[in-house]
Formats: C-alpha cells, sequence, structure tokens
C-alpha cells in the first residue's frame, strides 16, 4: 500500500526561483521515494489540486492565484506559501521585479492575503521567517540547495591571465555599482594581465556601469591580447554550470547592497561559486555572514578600500586561493541537496501533519 503524501508544487516562473524552490525539490523528493510530489507552472488543474495532501503556492499575487486560493478554500484544500525574496522590498531599480511587486500594484496585496489564509509559510531563510512573521505564525525555513550532479564539474583555467567574474540577472545594477569603481582601477594598474567577465545580466544594463563592450571587442588574435572587460549572454539552466565553469574564474565577486531585501537573500550564488571552487569577495550581509558561520571561506569587503585590498590580495597570491577553494569545496558538502532531501521532507511531513490535526482528512474536503 501506498502511503505517500502527494505534494503539489505549483511555480511561479520557469526561472531559477521556481527551478530551485519548485521543481528541483519535488524531482528529488519523488526521486528518493519520500513523497508524491508534482512541480507544474503557475496554473495546476482543479483535479491536481484535489488530488494533493499539500499544495505549495509560489505562484502568489497574480488575479489567476487569487482565483486558486478561492478555489483552495472552498474545497477544503490545504495550502502554503513560498517565497525566495522579500516582494515589499523591491527596489524601483529592478527592473525584472518592481513592475509587479511595488505599492502601486495589487500584487503584494494579494500575496500577502493569500500569506494570511494559508496554513503556513516555507520561505528561504531565517531572515526572511523574521520579515514574514507578522502575516502567518507558521513559518518553515528551507534553504536552497545545488545538484551535485549538476555543480560538482571541473574549472577550465585558460591561460596565465588572472579572470574576476561577476554573474547574475538583471536588476542587480545597484549592487554592481558598489565595485564599478573598484574594478576599473584594478584592471588600469594590471594593464591587460586582469580581466573583469559578466554572465547574466543583459549588456545594455551593465553599460549603465561598466563600460562594457561586448566580447570579443578590443580582442587581438595575434597577440594574445583579449581586452580587459567581457559580458557574455546568460544561460539555461540546464547549461549555466558548466559555461560557467569553463570560463576559468579565478575570483568570484558577490556585491549585494545591505538593505532590508539584500538581506533577506539566499547564500545560492555562494553556493555556485564555491561548488565550482572560485574564491569569493562578498559584501557582509546577514545570510553571506551566516554563511562564513557555518564554514564558507568567503573574504567580506564594504567600502572601496576593502573591495581593492580583498580583490588585488586574492590576484597576488595563489596559494590563498586554492586554500579558499578547497575550503569551500568542504563547505559544499553541506549543502548539495542529494545531502539535504530527507531534510527537505521532514520539513513538509511536519507541515503534512499540522495540516490534518487542523483540517482533518482529505475526506472531509467539500
Amino acid at each position: 500500500m501506498n502511503n505517500q503524501k502527494s505534494i503539489l508544487f505549483v511555480a511561479r516562473d520557469n526561472g531559477g526561483c521556481g527551478y530551485f524552490r519548485c521543481e528541483q525539490p519535488a524531482k528529488f523528493l519523488k526521486r528518493m521515494g519520500l513523497a508524491d510530489a508534482k512541480y507544474v507552472l503557475q496554473k495546476p488543474t482543479e483535479q491536481e489540486l484535489m488530488d494533493a495532501d499539500l499544495v505549495v503556492m509560489q505562484n502568489t499575487g497574480s488575479v489567476d492565484a487569487a482565483l486558486l486560493m478561492n478555489f483552495m478554500m472552498k474545497h477544503n484544500i490545504p495550502f502554503i506559501t513560498e517565497y525566495d525574496d522579500f516582494i515589499q522590498h523591491v527596489s524601483p531599480n529592478n527592473t525584472g521585479g518592481y513592475g509587479a511587486w511595488n505599492p502601486g500594484t495589487l500584487f503584494v496585496h494579494r500575496s500577502m492575503e493569500m500569506s494570511k489564509k494559508a496554513l503556513g509559510m516555507i520561505v528561504s531563510t531565517k531572515q526572511l521567517a523574521r520579515e514574514y512573521f507578522p502575516y502567518n505564525n507558521n513559518i518553515f525555513v528551507i534553504p536552497n540547495y545545488l545538484d551535485k550532479d549538476k555543480w560538482d564539474v571541473p574549472v577550465v583555467k585558460r591561460n596565465d591571465k588572472i579572470r574576476i567574474g561577476w554573474c547574475g540577472g538583471n536588476a542587480h545594477g545597484d549592487d554592481l555599482k558598489m565595485i564599478s569603481k573598484v574594478i576599473q582601477k584594478i584592471l588600469k594598474e594590471y594593464k591587460g594581465k586582469v580581466i573583469f567577465e559578466t554572465m547574466g545580466m543583459t549588456a545594455s544594463e551593465l553599460r549603465g556601469v561598466f563600460p562594457m563592450k561586448d566580447t570579443p571587442a578590443e580582442s587581438c588574435s595575434n597577440c594574445g591580447f583579449e581586452g580587459t572587460m567581457h559580458h557574455f549572454p546568460g544561460e539555461s539552466l540546464e547549461n549555466y554550470p558548466l559555461i560557467l565553469a569553463t570560463r576559468g574564474w579565478d575570483i568570484a565577486l558577490a556585491p549585494v547592497i545591505n538593505n532590508s531585501f539584500g538581506n533577506c537573500k539566499s547564500n545560492l550564488k555562494l553556493m555556485e561559486y564555491s561548488a565550482l571552487g572560485i574564491p569569493i569577495v562578498a559584501s557582509p550581509i546577514i545570510p553571506y555572514k551566516e554563511a562564513s558561520k557555518d564554514g564558507a571561506n568567503i573574504i567580506f569587503a564594504e567600502t572601496f578600500e576593502e573591495w581593492y585590498n580583498a580583490i588585488k590580495d586574492l590576484i597576488e597570491n595563489s596559494e590563498k586561493r586554492s586554500i579558499i577553494a578547497r575550503d569551500n569545496k568542504n563547505w559544499m558538502e553541506k549543502n548539495w541537496i542529494q545531502n539535504n532531501v530527507e531534510k527537505i521532507y521532514e520539513i513538509y511531513k511536519q507541515v503534512i501533519e499540522m495540516v490534518e490535526q487542523i483540517l482533518g482528512t482529505k475526506d472531509k474536503r467539500k
């Protein structure tokens, strides 16, 4: 007899947020035989909702999401909301999110109303749980994890030049402005021996931060000069780990504005760099400091001088880069989803048991 609980994940998007918070956990819960987990994008069928012991709603805020909530409440279908960001503190410069998640729309209002009526909330960090506590007393923290099969790959070292890199999606202009002048100073001092590369953010948005030219501008195949700044487009989630590994970065940067939104972020970027053994200079935001306490070897920088000195120290010290890479590879053993899927299941099991105590079994549904 199959006593597995059915968990339906309703993702907001098919990008990183939907993947790490819905698609990936659903896949591993099912693969490990822990739950009958299923992932759908935005619009589940009524039958899928009725069949679930628990619905995890990442898709909140839209009119369609509100209609789904009304259906679930009408039929006593237990649901919780799921968040990876602090949606109430999205910067106006966040071109990817502010169009929806701003005080002038109903998205935030609908999302919080759904969270109030939900039986609980799942969030990715402790700080996010603190911010959302006024909306629901039942908050559970499930961190982000990486898939070892995708991320435990060798990094390709390309030549004797030092490559400094940053990767991320759109809407990180504010973050990159923190290090723009530092990078330009470093590149000027090292005169072609150091290259700065970005991956993912659109070139048009980057040009508002750096004097960025598209690859292979400024390069010279005859003399080996590659230029000093390169931009590479984003990759699919499937190809992203391997493509990032082939960039051959020696140093990775993780600047984040120290505000409510930044402090609620997860340490996912640190994990991506650490999985590939790339030493990191990062802003001292809460999730990054917590990762450091947990064993990650992170160099923190906040002022111009701190960023400049930290980056230059890593450029000049290959042994230090190797030590940091080794330390962070070891730290990543704690952060593979393969090593944490049972912990994830235990949290969802706890949520379902809470649901059954409150609502009773599915037989009581209308």
